[in-house]
C-alpha cells in the first residue's frame, strides 16, 4: 500500500510520522485491496478546546473511496481513534466485497 502522511501548516516529528505509519500500515490485514492512504495532520486553532489535533485519512479502494477524521488532545490518541473506526470500516467493507463475489460466482 502507497501512503502519504503530511503535517499541515507545520513541522512533525520523524518519531510521529515513523509511529503513524507503522500504526497505519496495518490496515492492509483487515481489506488487502487497499491502494493508497493519505494521512493529513492538523493543529486547530480553536479557543476554549482540549480537542485541537486532527487527523484525517483517505483509504483508496477500487471503486471507493474512504474518507474519516478524528480530532483529540493528540495527534497519536486522534490517529488511534481514526485507525480502529478505519479498521472496522474496512473490514465491513472486506466482508460485503466477499459476499458479492460468491454470489456471482454461485448465481
Amino acid at each position: 500500500m502507497d501512503k502519504t502522511i503530511e503535517p499541515v501548516n507545520f513541522n512533525a516529528s520523524k518519531d510521529l510520522v515513523n509511529h503513524l505509519d507503522e500504526m497505519f500500515d496495518q490496515l492492509t490485514t483487515y481489506h488487502d485491496r487497499i491502494v493508497k492512504a493519505d494521512i493529513y495532520l492538523k493543529s486547530l486553532q480553536v479557543q476554549n478546546r482540549d480537542e485541537n489535533k486532527q487527523v484525517q485519512i483517505r483509504i483508496f479502494l477500487p471503486g471507493e473511496d474512504l474518507f474519516m477524521e478524528q480530532t483529540a488532545e493528540s495527534f497519536v490518541s486522534a490517529a488511534q481513534k481514526l485507525y480502529d473506526r478505519a479498521k472496522r470500516h474496512l473490514s465491513k467493507i472486506n466482508r460485503r466485497d466477499k459476499d458479492k463475489a460468491r454470489q456471482a460466482a454461485g448465481a
